[in-house]
Formats: structure tokens, C-alpha cells, sequence
């Protein structure tokens, strides 16, 4: 299932008990990062797990967001110059090296 600005808009979303906005979108069977603009950055986590993302990539503009779940997904390729301008709270725990190959 692509990830649509109308599947971002019906997601649930909701406080995690960490006391984070949190988007989630798992089990989604998403194969690709993109339209995330329309979160206009009201997230402190999104929740990717057991999906098929294979790559991180094409990330916009999110400074809120601090927490990445990716379990469920074989991720191959991780766009650090891309996470690291527009994700810039994201720990140091998320991969942000080229070419680089791993399992979430």
C-alpha cells in the first residue's frame, strides 16, 4: 500500500506512553517513504514496523521527529545526508551511514 497523504490523514494517531505524538502506520505493507510533508511535523515518532521499507529515504523537513520504529522491515540503504539535514533529533542508535546493509 503506498503511503498517501489520504492514509497518513486516517492513521491513528495518538500519545505513546512516553508521553510522544506518535503516527502509526505498522503492518502497512508500505514499500517506500514518502508524502510525510502532510504530518507538517506533528510527531515526535512514527511507527514503520512490519512493513517493507528497504530504504530511508526522502524524508522532508521534520525537526519534532525524535523516534524511528522499523522493526518488520529489511532495510538495505539509509540516505544519511538526507536524515541528518531533515530528521536532525533522531538519536545516533539510527543508522546514518552509506552504503550501509542491515536488518531492523
Amino acid at each position: 500500500m503506498r503511503l498517501s497523504a489520504e492514509l497518513l490523514g486516517s492513521s491513528e494517531q495518538r500519545t505513546n506512553p512516553l508521553g510522544e505524538r506518535e503516527i502509526v502506520l505498522r503492518g502497512l505493507a508500505i514499500p517506500a517513504i514518502e508524502h510525510l510533508g502532510v504530518t507538517r511535523d506533528a510527531f515526535d515518532a512514527m511507527d514503520f514496523s512490519d512493513n517493507r521499507l528497504g530504504r530511508l529515504d526522502n524524508f522532508p523537513r521534520l525537526h519534532r521527529l525524535s523516534s524511528l520504529k522499523l522493526s518488520g522491515n529489511v532495510v538495505t540503504s539509509v540516505d544519511s545526508k538526507n536524515l541528518s539535514k531533515n530528521v536532525p533529533n533522531l538519536p545516533p542508535s539510527i543508522p546514518k551511514t552509506c552504503p550501509r546493509t542491515f536488518q531492523t
